[in-house]
């Protein structure tokens, strides 16, 4: 039988350690990045993320929070907030108006991070339907707030070229110092794109 010298045998050793150290130390390679891929739901293959707001449509700005953070850098980082859960940005806390929205996010649509932005993506490509033609405007002449809320009209971040909403709100004086100018359990809130300054 041979044998191996000692120091022979040392030398085989500590190659075979410092292989084994080398390999544990390796960072693993990262899932491919590009439009923006995550790991599908069987673990292995690749899904390419397919933003589903279009930028042209009429309700981008409500759906991507464009007045918020919306910078990330994973999908932890990314929320979907506001009143329906609607808005997909950086903040957490994102207060919108409760009115019913005239199209609905497609099915399988997730808020996430994608091309460094909080973006709503889904993997099929389907996009955020178009806001129906014969959608009647909204009006406060066919709504009924219930004392002390009044019905407010407005127009969202979009502008006039958007749909216009109306929802039932207790109007305030942000600038105003009396304790009582919100109900209790309410504060004086200024939402931009919605009705102003409400009481939330």
């Amino acid at each position: 039988m041979t044998r191996t010298p000692i120091h022979r045998h040392a030398a085989l050793c500590a190659s075979f350690a410092l292989a084994a150290l080398a390999a544990a130390c390796e960072k693993p390679t990262p899932p491919p990045t590009g439009p923006t891929t995550s790991l599908g739901d069987d673990g292995g293959s690749v899904v390419t993320r397919k933003l589903a707001v279009p930028a042209d449509h009429p309700l981008f700005d409500r759906f991507e929070g464009t007045g918020f953070p919306n910078d990330c850098t994973a999908d932890a980082g990314c929320h979907a907030a506001g009143c329906g859960s609607e808005v997909c940005s950086a903040d957490a806390g994102v207060v919108t108006t409760c009115e019913a929205l005239p199209v609905a996010l497609p099915e399988n649509t997730a808020c996430g991070c994608v091309e460094k932005q909080c973006q709503w993506w889904n993997a099929d490509g389907v996009s955020l339907p178009p806001i129906p033609q014969e959608q009647p405007q909204a009006s406060c002449d066919t709504v009924r707030c219930e004392s002390p809320r009044v019905c407010l009209e407005y127009f969202g971040i979009a502008g006039p070229s958007g749909p216009k909403f109306v929802s039932c709100e207790i109007p305030c004086d942000p600038a105003s110092k009396k304790k009582d100018a919100c109900p209790e359990g309410m504060s004086c809130a200024t939402i931009a794109d919605g009705p102003g300054s409400v009481c939330r």
